[in-house]
């Protein structure tokens, strides 16, 4: 399926999902990755009476919009903290925003605005204020400060690295 950019350039995770964002006026864009993680049965009954009035439309992104995300995600250094459906929904945000010249993305993840963000996508935040400028990351140890582009144990004192945005 592809985008009609005359009828939205919205894309919704999980999170507007779970709000019923899909329930307001409009037609919106979503991933079967996101569908998969709708699993109460108030939030999947309204999920599908969209789908069936054709307010949600499910779209796999490109494989050159994914390819895009992850490699903007390795270089704000949170790569290895998205799930695959984060990687599909700003994929299909980016893919959105090729073709129609803009696109929206509805989320409260903030990682997933960071990236968002840096890839010239527009944020709403569902439930929480969203961010308004994208943050680089490291990892950091809490124990003796050292810093990493990846997450595991610390090589000088053994504590567990903790993703911190960068300065």
């Amino acid at each position: 399926m592809s985008v009609d950019c005359g009828r939205s350039t919205i894309v919704l995770d999980s999170a507007a999902m779970f709000a019923g964002v899909e329930l307001s006026y409009g037609a919106f864009y979503t991933t079967e990755g996101v569908l998969g993680e709708v699993l109460d049965s108030d939030s999947r009954m309204r999920l599908e009476l969209a789908r069936a009035s054709g307010k949600v439309v499910v779209i796999s992104p490109p494989g050159e919009h994914l390819a895009v995300v992850r490699s903007r995600a390795r270089d704000l250094g949170v790569l290895g903290e998205l799930s695959n459906t984060d990687i599909e929904i700003l994929a299909l945000a980016n893919y959105v925003k090729k073709a129609c010249g803009s696109s929206t993305l509805y989320t409260d993840d903030r990682l997933v605005q960071d990236v968002a963000l840096s890839l010239g996508i527009r944020v709403r935040g569902v439930k929480y204020a969203e961010k308004s400028v994208s943050s680089k990351y490291s990892y950091r140890c809490r124990g003796c400060g050292f810093r990493s582009s990846s997450p595991g144990a610390c090589p000088r004192c053994g504590s567990t690295l903790e993703l911190e945005a960068s300065r």
